[in-house]
């Protein structure tokens, strides 16, 4: 008996000041501390901390969308990705 994975999965990326992403994606690159980190709909569940440089999705309609971050964390869980970032475009 397998799960079906999702073909996309829920976006949101928030700094203090505002929401600055929120997107029906099926594929999302952030920076990590050692690297950028890939995911894909049916990742496994995670928690990580995030260094500088660009947050990379594409959205259901395949546009690649870029966003700027200096650190923060991520959480993947299920059909849904949360970005927590304390710098975002305008910063």
């Amino acid at each position: 008996m397998s799960a079906e994975i999702p073909a996309a999965f829920h976006l949101r990326v928030i700094s203090p000041e505002r929401l600055l992403v929120e997107a029906e994606v099926i594929e999302v690159q952030v920076p990590g501390l050692d690297g950028y980190l890939g995911i894909w709909p049916g990742h496994r569940p995670l928690n990580a901390c995030l260094g500088s440089g660009e947050i990379i999705y594409r959205t259901t309609d395949n546009r690649e969308e870029k966003v700027p971050v200096k650190g923060g964390i991520i959480q993947v869980e299920n059909d849904r990705i949360l970005v927590l970032t304390g710098m975002g475009d305008d910063d």
